[in-house]
């Protein structure tokens, strides 16, 4: 992916949008030659995007956020947060917090049953990470930090990612109403196999081949 370098701002910016791309970068867990990388770009030049000495616009916005896993509407939102904790610093009694690791959402873990349902979804069609990666368009990194609950997970996206593992949307909704997911059913039928001594395992084959 390259950037039109000649179309620099005369003077540092100091638009929001800069300051998005930077803090969707570090949820991600992402240092800045990582997701220069991504970019196609050198460090140096993803740098001067952050700081605000390369103008932005919608196209090369989505350009960013795509390379990252992710799309314009989580862009927009984290926009809005940021505008909003703007908002909030022009009061009076406004009092400054300063995130810890522990409060960037790359660093928690939200594990819904969106999550569980999509990993299972992957799992179930022997599907490695690395594989989904390729499928979705989602960097490796991404794939954990959405299956980890790190990553909130839209419509949108569970729909992608969805279509692209060879499903329906239904299928998602059915997994979705079941108590217990397949491949979690399949992991503690192993779990007991495991434990069984052999006249018991011969007995469960034996079983099994009759099905």
């Amino acid at each position: 992916m390259k950037f039109n370098r000649k179309k620099k701002c005369e003077a540092k910016s100091k638009l929001i949008d800069h300051q998005v791309i930077r803090e969707l970068r570090l949820e991600l867990g992402m240092t800045l030659k990582k997701a220069s990388e991504k970019l196609e770009v050198g460090a140096k030049g993803l740098g001067a995007i952050e700081n605000g000495r390369v103008c932005l616009d919608k196209r090369r916005v989505e350009e960013i956020v795509t390379s990252y896993g992710l799309t314009y509407l989580d862009f927009v939102r984290k926009k809005k947060t940021i505008e909003k904790g703007s908002q909030k610093r022009k009061g009076r009694s406004f009092v400054r917090h300063v995130l810890t690791n522990h409060d960037r959402r790359s660093y928690q873990k939200i594990i819904t049953k969106e999550c569980r349902v999509i990993k299972s979804m992957r799992r179930t069609k022997g599907i490695s990470q690395d594989q989904a990666s390729k499928l979705c368009g989602y960097s490796r990194p991404t794939i954990g930090h959405i299956e980890n609950g790190r990553i909130e997970l839209s419509l949108e996206r569970i729909r992608h990612i969805v279509h692209t593992y060879g499903y329906k949307i239904k299928d998602f909704e059915d997994n979705m109403n079941k108590a217990e997911l397949r491949d979690q059913v399949i992991d503690s039928c192993f779990g007991k196999i495991k434990q069984l001594d052999d006249t018991k395992l011969d007995i469960v084959k034996n079983l099994l081949g009759s099905l």
